[in-house]
């Protein structure tokens, strides 16, 4: 079984995630961390780009290719990960709600024996809210000699603000974070708040309610009987820009500037976002992350 879905900002992401893990690695490989990879909505291992949203013309192959006959089935972050082998993580976490994701998933476990792998099939703020809580085993002291790198990979608008809080506590992970920047523009109409329902769900992603101050204000509008007041959103970059500022209010370091993807019709889909929670590695974290950014 194989996750369809994406184009080639697809590869563009998981070329920066790969190198950023095989940076980390290197650069940690000679301190004592104990060292995780924490991958949430994890998926198969295996993406198929959709065809729909593929660039016209093959792929250019490479060695993170599966399908060699079409080269667009790509190794996923999972396997990029556990590919890593000059300095190992010591332990993986893959996360998927989905059963039958969560069953492919066991295959790999099942294929790399040696690796300390575990599936976790249940909600992933859930589980990540808790193992972060968990982690910090001396009465709330942050790790001393643990690192992690974490990656929220979600669909849509899965990803709760308390989540991501809990892994800057820690201050001691890396993290990924693919912002769902369409699926939240399609809950928030340019021309008037959202509904109620749509409110709860966007108080959760950003943590509060000053979204709605930050992003949406009242003008007026002349019409042939004088002014009327219209209610009105701001443009998709002060999305992006708001939950930048929210992840420097959590982070000691977070990417200058994200990396937006788009489908093939130029519309914005995500921004693909860094945020490292030690303020010592953090520094040159960023500076790794912000070069791959930059480059990818």
């Amino acid at each position: 079984m194989v996750n369809t879905f994406g184009g080639d900002w697809t590869r563009s992401k998981l070329e920066i995630l790969g190198r950023y893990l095989d940076a980390y690695t290197t650069a940690l490989k000679h301190q004592p961390f104990h060292l995780w990879y924490v991958d949430a909505f994890a998926g198969t291992g295996y993406i198929k780009l959709d065809s729909g949203d593929v660039a016209q013309g093959k792929l250019l192959m490479s060695e993170n290719c599966w399908d060699s006959e079409t080269a667009d089935v790509l190794k996923g972050s999972v396997r990029r990960a556990i590919d890593i082998d000059d300095r190992p993580f010591d332990e993986f976490i893959f996360i998927d709600l989905n059963f039958e994701y969560a069953a492919e998933l066991s295959k790999i476990k099942h294929e790399f024996k040696e690796r300390n792998i575990q599936i976790i099939s249940q909600d992933a703020n859930d589980y990540l809210q808790n193992w972060c809580l968990s982690q910090n085993r001396n009465l709330g002291i942050p790790w001393n000699n643990e690192r992690a790198v974490i990656f929220l990979d979600p669909f849509a608008t899965e990803v709760d603000w308390q989540t991501v809080q809990r892994i800057s506590e820690t201050q001691s992970m890396d993290l990924w974070i693919l912002f769902p920047l369409s699926a939240l523009t399609r809950l928030m109409p340019s021309d008037r708040q959202p509904d109620k329902a749509n409110i709860a769900n966007l108080n959760r992603v950003f943590g509060g309610q000053e979204w709605q101050d930050n992003l949406y204000r009242t003008q007026a509008q002349p019409t042939l009987f004088g002014n009327e007041t219209q209610t009105v959103r701001d443009d998709q970059q002060a999305i992006v820009d708001l939950y930048l500022s929210k992840l420097r209010g959590a982070f000691p370091a977070v990417v200058d500037n994200p990396k937006w993807f788009h489908n093939s019709k130029n519309s914005p889909l995500f921004a693909f976002m860094f945020a490292a929670a030690n303020p010592v590695g953090g520094r040159i974290a960023l500076r790794i992350a912000n070069h791959l950014i930059d480059r990818w």
